[in-house]
């Protein structure tokens, strides 16, 4: 049942392949994987005798405290806070030009500062949630289940890392050294979000707050640093 899992969590990763593959462009036809991303966990809820949104998040958790809440908080402002630091650091040791990474993310996605801006507040307000109840709360959890916490954290974290190198392969300006920074500073995020996840109460809201401020905090201060804004 495992390695079932592992093949379904795998058919996100093709679906993004083939948007590269065929040289796809606009922000909506790349980011057609998240469907899969949200469809899959919740098939599998329903399979397993989940109804209604309970298919959708495990809303019979319970909500988070507000000692919870705080931590998810705090947790947040430090991820995303490192991530700025980490990107102001490692920039020129590694040559990094915003105006090149803008060039291409814009060619990629259609981007415009309008358009930036609305990416920016769905990958916030939305797309946070959706890699929460994929990565954390069913790939994390459902491998856990069956070879324990470590191969789950690993699993779910890797993944969620590498599937933020597909989103910029290919990209001007991501050399090999840049992505494999990317893929493992989300990693170590992923783990402090499945720690978040196995709180007893109200843990899934708090991994998916933490990924909400993390983002909010770090794509904001992108789009400056990008010069959209």
């Amino acid at each position: 049942m495992a390695f079932l899992i592992l093949a379904l969590a795998l058919l996100p990763f093709l679906a993004k392949g083939a948007t590269l593959w065929l040289g796809v462009s606009g922000y909506l036809l790349q980011s057609l994987y998240k469907i899969l991303q949200l469809a899959i966990p919740a098939i599998w809820r329903w399979r397993s005798g989940k109804h209604t949104w309970n298919i959708l998040w495990p809303f019979s958790q319970g909500a988070a405290c507000r000692e919870t809440r705080l931590l998810a908080i705090v947790s947040g402002l430090g991820i995303g806070g490192t991530a700025i630091a980490a990107v102001k650091l490692a920039s020129p040791l590694l040559h990094v030009d915003p105006a090149i990474i803008r060039a291409g993310l814009d060619a990629r996605f259609v981007a415009t500062p309008a358009t930036a801006l609305g990416i920016v507040l769905f990958l916030s307000l939305l797309n946070a949630w959706v890699e929460e109840l994929h990565f954390r709360v069913w790939l994390d959890r459902e491998l856990s289940k069956r070879w324990g916490n470590t191969a789950g954290i690993v699993f779910s974290a890797t993944a969620f890392g590498t599937m933020h190198v597909l989103i910029f392969w290919g990209l001007p300006g991501f050399t090999p050294v840049l992505l494999m920074l990317i893929a493992l500073g989300l990693a170590a995020a992923g783990v402090v979000w499945s720690f978040l996840v196995r709180l007893r109460r109200g843990g899934a809201v708090a991994a998916a707050l933490s990924h909400i401020v993390a983002d909010a905090l770090f794509l904001s201060w992108g789009l400056l640093w990008l010069g959209y804004f």
